[in-house]
Formats: C-alpha cells, structure tokens, sequence
C-alpha cells in the first residue's frame, strides 16, 4: 500500500472549532485514529496492529470516499466502549503509562511523559459519559467522552471533552484505542461528522460550561491558562536529562521555598507577563506575606490560594528562611517549626492506587511530587510524623500520606 499524506486528527477538528478551545485545554480532542499500522522499532507488530492492518485494506483507496453516518449520536450505547474508556481515564488520573500502552496502540515516550505530568495535577476523571458515532472501519467507533476533572487544590471542576478512535482487534475481538495518521477519506470522514449538528451542539455545550466554570473560579481559570506551558516546559525538561517514562525526574535546580513580604501594593499575575493585565488574578497589598517558590528573572513565583502565580521581584523581600532555633536546616521533609520525623524501622505497604510520593510532608503543592506509588508496593520505612511515613524511595527520602499505607 502507499502512503501519501497523513493528517493529524487534533488538526482535522480544530479547523473546524476554532472557537471552541477558547485558549484553554478543556477539549483536549486527542481523537487518535489512524489506518496505518505502527511498526514497533524492533520490526514487530502487535495483534491490535496486524488487525488494523487488515481492517485498513477496506478503506485504504484514498479515492473512496466514505458515506457518513445518518445516526445521531449515542449516549452510553456500549458497554464494551464504556469500560474501555472508563479504563483509559482512570490511567490518564493517575499516570499509568504501562496500562495506557496496553490499550493504546502506540505512545511515544514524549506522549507518556506529558501524560505523567499531568496526572501530578490531577485528581480524577468524574462523571464520564461516552458519545458514539460508528467509525470509519466496520467494528469501529468515534467516542466523544465527556467528563469533569478534578484538579489537585483546586475546589471546582472543569468540564472536558475528549475524542478517542475505538477500533476492534480481528484476532481478539478486543477494543482498543488507535493512534497515528489519517487516511485522507478518513480525514475527510472525521471532519463530516465533526461538522454534524449533534456533534456541534455537544461541543458548544461543553464549552459553554467551562467558559462558566472558570468564570466562576478564577484559581480555576489561572491554573488553566498556566497548565498548558507547564507542561510543555516539564517535559522539555525531562528529556533534556535524559529521563524516560519509567524514570521520575528529580529537580536539581529546586527553589527553597521561602516566606516573602511584599514592599508595596501590587498586582498577582498568572503569569509572568505585564504587557496585559488579562492575566491579573488579585490585587495584593503592601505588607502580605507569601510564600515563594520559585525565581524567574524579574518575576517572583508565589503560592497563591494553592496555584502558582507571579509578582513583580522588585516589590519582595524575604522575611525568613526554612530554619530552626539553632539555625540549621530543617529534617528532610521539615518546614518552619515543625518536628523531624521520629526514626522507624520496618517497611509500609501501599493500599491504594496512584498514590503521590512527595521529597517533603506537604500537600499543598505539586512542585514536590517525585513519583507515583501502586497499590501493594512496599518501602522501607525511615520515619513517621503528623500522619506521614517517610520512606526510602529509588534511593533518596520521599514521604507518604500515613492514610494510604500500612506499617509492616
């Protein structure tokens, strides 16, 4: 078969609701199909791909053109697809890579990294609801999924609509999700039933509920409009040293956060960024204390109500450092004032699944998360206090909420 151009499916839809991602990420549109089989770099294919490989020949003739569903859409029809999808965003919460490439066909390591990093922000996927239009291919499906997110720190949630192209492995007559480029009558296909009336009024809706979520929220609406760079720069980060999916990274270059006092009345930014005040989250007086977490030239990065945010360096002093009485530095895991872990011998076993391991006993904010733990999995046991375990995690200390594990 020859390949000529492949289209993007994010691309597909996106020319066609410009309007509707409004600068934000609440319709993440990650439709992932594809009529080209992925060779894994060992020269290996999968079931799921030889599957779709054959599938494929139905409709590879580009010059076909594929006749559009006249159905509506379906709300919850399969529960087959359900529990796939169901599967997928219980993963993307909790960034499960490793259940992901199970049930996706392909996922580079930039892919999964990013998956990974979002999940640091991310609670769960709530009341899900699965939009079915048939695919493209027999035994195939277009899935609208529609959900709330909660975010870590966070009060309200943000809808979101997310696309998934659900095709059947031949072998198996498993579902799974595919991933890669369009067949040109399949991009044309896909932008056909994007444009349906049913479709467009599910998207609208959406979007109208978020554009009401984060007008009603505006550490909702500052997270928002961070997250997307936020992202992009920790994976650029990631693979600048070298790290891989299976391999958390660790911050060499963390900031020691420290407690600031502002000199004069000042404006809270959601970004670094004074050229417009769209970015303006609050209104800060002279003499307000927080805490700092970061440096970014001329900019100072703050906590603000549990978010990150900027002030302008030129309005902040530091008023204390994270030390005791006799001015050393804390325990590990110690902010100001409070008392070193006591020494503990043993090990502690996980009970439950996704569970944050973080470099300090702090849930009030992501920047200190250093990895993921499963249910089952067992750590030695270093020490305990104020409901955390600390515990040696892949060589350096790293604490877990007392709630989520057992004392061996």
């Amino acid at each position: 078969m020859s390949r000529r151009r492949g289209f993007d499916i994010r691309d597909v839809l996106l020319s066609h609701y410009q309007y509707v991602i409004v600068g934000a990420l609440f319709i993440i549109l990650v439709v992932v199909l594809a009529i080209f089989s992925a060779k894994h770099k060992d020269g290996k294919s999968s079931a799921s791909e030889n599957a779709t490989e054959a599938t494929a020949t139905q409709v590879y003739d580009e010059t076909a053109e594929i006749p559009l569903p006249n159905e509506e859409l379906k709300v919850d029809a399969y529960p087959e697809v359900n529990a796939l999808v169901s599967t997928y965003f219980t993963a993307m919460a909790t960034g499960d890579v490793a259940t992901l490439s199970n049930i996706c066909s392909s996922l580079d390591d930039a892919a999964k990294i990013r998956i990974q990093e979002k999940a640091n922000y991310t609670e769960s996927y709530d009341d899900l609801k699965c939009y079915t239009k048939p695919g493209p291919i027999p035994n195939s499906y277009i899935v609208f999924a529609r959900y709330n997110i909660k975010y870590v720190n966070i009060d309200t949630k943000a809808p979101g609509l997310s696309s998934l192209y659900v095709c059947t492995d031949d072998a198996t007559g498993n579902l799974y999700v595919y991933s890669g480029d369009l067949a040109e009558n399949v991009a044309n296909y896909i932008k056909g039933v994007a444009a349906q009336d049913d479709v467009v009024a599910l998207l609208t809706e959406v979007d109208t509920e978020y554009n009401n979520a984060i007008e009603s929220d505006k550490t909702l609406k500052a997270f928002m409009d961070a997250l997307p760079a936020r992202l992009d720069e920790a994976v650029a980060a990631r693979i600048s040293d070298g790290y891989t999916a299976d391999e958390p990274a660790v911050s060499d270059n963390a900031v020691e956060e420290v407690t600031v006092r502002l000199t004069d009345n000042v404006r809270i930014r959601s970004s670094a960024d004074k050229s417009s005040d769209a970015n303006i989250i609050a209104k800060a007086s002279k003499g307000d204390t927080y805490t700092k977490i970061g440096d970014e030239g001329e900019w100072t990065k703050i906590r603000y109500k549990d978010t990150e945010a900027y002030v302008s360096s030129e309005y902040v002093e530091v008023v204390d450092t994270p030390t005791d009485a006799g001015g050393e530095a804390p325990a590990e895991g110690g902010e100001t004032g409070e008392a070193a872990p006591a020494a503990a011998s043993g090990s502690i076993t996980v009970n439950d699944s996704g569970v944050r391991v973080r470099s300090s006993a702090d849930t009030s904010s992501n920047d200190n998360i250093i990895g993921k733990v499963g249910s089952g999995e067992t750590f030695p046991l270093k020490g305990e206090a104020d409901g955390w375990y600390q515990i040696d995690y892949k060589g350096q200390t790293g604490y877990i909420k007392g709630e989520f594990a057992s004392k061996n």
